[in-house]
């Protein structure tokens, strides 16, 4: 998996820091997951829109969309998470 997987731009709002939602690159869009891999916190790209979930609910983002500070962060989280947790999943299921 490429290393730059979202792109955000950082904008300055009335002194208040939001992340705008630019698009993905190097991310193909499938539905191939492991069912375990969506038991926990998990991502996955879908005609151009970022869905993700904190192993509880679900969220969407759209291109545009501006994400607190807080909301991004908590966002890269679950990406990484999400990253570790199918690395895992897929050596275990290698043949």
């Amino acid at each position: 998996m490429a290393s730059k997987l979202l792109r955000f731009t950082r904008i300055l709002k009335n002194g208040t820091v939001f992340y705008r939602f630019e698009g993905f690159e190097n991310v193909d869009s499938r539905w191939e997951l492991p069912c375990e891999y969506l038991s926990g916190p998990h991502f996955a790209a879908w005609n151009g829109i970022l869905l993700y979930s904190d192993g509880k609910n679900l969220f969407s983002v759209v291109q545009g969309s501006e994400l607190s500070e807080n909301v991004y962060y908590e966002l890269l989280s679950i990406v990484d998470k999400g990253k570790g947790r199918l690395r895992e999943i897929r050596s275990r299921n290698t043949f």
